[in-house]
């Protein structure tokens, strides 16, 4: 992890108004947008990740009590508790994941004064771009900082799924996190889920801009539906016969050969998941030779299975990508995110901005939704000030 002098000061001095105190531990962590194989994650798969300039920060200062004060500037808001109660609440929202973080330590006996807390952030939320990640992990690493039990990233990837299971008591992985801890300044990052390996790729995208805009279209709760399918590649890959070996082991040809056994929507689930492990392949590849060309098809080609095999994608995302598609100088558009709306990331050039956006006023138009554009630039990890 890098350690640097504060990329934004303004953490240390909204702390220091707050409290009267300047904080003792600064730790901040960038955004995450998943480029390719986000979907393939929960079964093994791979994935690449851009590291954005939009981060969240947490500050913290010592008591002289047991008393934990927040307060999470960006939104305004105030919370307290003390180091005997921990306990979650639904209603403290934000601030459970630093409780979460506390109470692992609280659990070890090295907890044993209370804190002033401030948190800051302009990753934006509920988008799949990694701003619970990132509040996992700064909390988790400032408090241990802070109570002199830190032990680097592997110790940290241990205990942000220690908070996930101990305390939220939800199932995580470690590549849930790996390209928020990992991540290193302006490359892309290649998550193996299944072996949880990194790798930093250098970036494809030249004197091109990367727009992430948020479609605005009103999500249901979505993960039952990607539990099951990430349930259906289980069962294709029990069918297949092969549960020791792991789907990624198979191509498409194998599932050509139980057609008419398997079900089809799970062979059609399955037959996503074994393309998307080639195109994150394929897409890694044309980023290590600097190939635009080759890295933005392997992109569209993702989204394409999306829309047609996963069946994640919506009518509003559809239209957002065509028609970024139909624009010179736009090289790729794809969903990110869990799906079912949320956020397309485009890849374009310059001079195609201006029409982008005149899209984006006729999308509003024919479906109501007034989308938000982030026009984002590659980050760098997270950071100890």
């Amino acid at each position: 992890m890098k350690t640097a002098e504060p990329a934004r000061m303004d953490i240390a001095q909204l702390h220091r108004i707050e409290y009267e105190a300047p904080p003792e531990v600064i730790v901040s962590a960038p955004g995450v947008v998943r480029l390719i194989g986000e979907h393939t994650a929960n079964a093994d798969g791979c994935f690449l990740a851009l590291p954005f300039n939009h981060r969240l920060a947490i500050a913290l200062s010592p008591r002289r009590d047991s008393s934990i004060r927040f307060y999470a500037a960006d939104l305004n808001e105030r919370k307290r508790t003390n180091i005997s109660n921990l306990k979650y609440k639904r209603e403290d929202r934000w601030s459970n994941y630093v409780k979460g973080a506390l109470a692992i330590r609280a659990a070890e006996g090295s907890l044993s004064r209370g804190f002033n807390i401030t948190l800051w952030g302009d990753i934006p939320m509920d988008l799949g771009l990694g701003s619970a990640a990132a509040l996992t992990c700064v909390a988790v690493r400032a408090v241990a900082i802070a109570t002199g039990v830190d032990h680097g990233d592997e110790a940290l990837e241990r205990d942000v799924v220690a908070v996930d299971r101990l305390y939220f008591e939800r199932q995580s992985r470690v590549s849930d996190y790996l390209a928020t801890i990992r991540s290193s300044e302006f490359t892309l990052i290649h998550v193996d889920a299944g072996t949880a390996k990194t790798e930093a790729i250098p970036l494809p995208f030249g004197s091109t801009r990367v727009l992430l805009t948020d479609s605005r279209v009103p999500r249901p709760p979505v993960d039952t539906e990607l539990a099951t399918r990430t349930a259906d590649c289980a069962k294709g890959l029990s069918i297949l016969g092969g549960a020791s070996k792991g789907l990624r082991a198979y191509d498409i040809n194998d599932l050509e050969e139980y057609m008419g056994i398997m079900p089809e929507h799970i062979r059609r689930h399955c037959s996503f998941y074994l393309d998307e492990i080639l195109r994150v392949r394929e897409a890694k590849e044309a980023a290590l030779h600097g190939d635009l060309l080759s890295f933005s098809k392997t992109l569209n080609r993702s989204q394409t299975g999306l829309r047609n095999h996963y069946e994640i994608s919506c009518p509003e995302v559809d239209w957002l990508v065509k028609r970024s598609l139909e624009i010179d100088g736009v090289h790729a558009s794809r969903l990110t995110g869990k799906g079912f709306g949320g956020c397309i990331v485009t890849i374009l050039e310059n001079d195609s901005i201006d029409e982008y956006r005149q899209r984006l006023d006729e999308y509003e138009r024919i479906f109501g939704f007034k989308p938000v554009v982030w026009d984002i630039e590659p980050g760098s990890g997270m950071m100890i000030h």
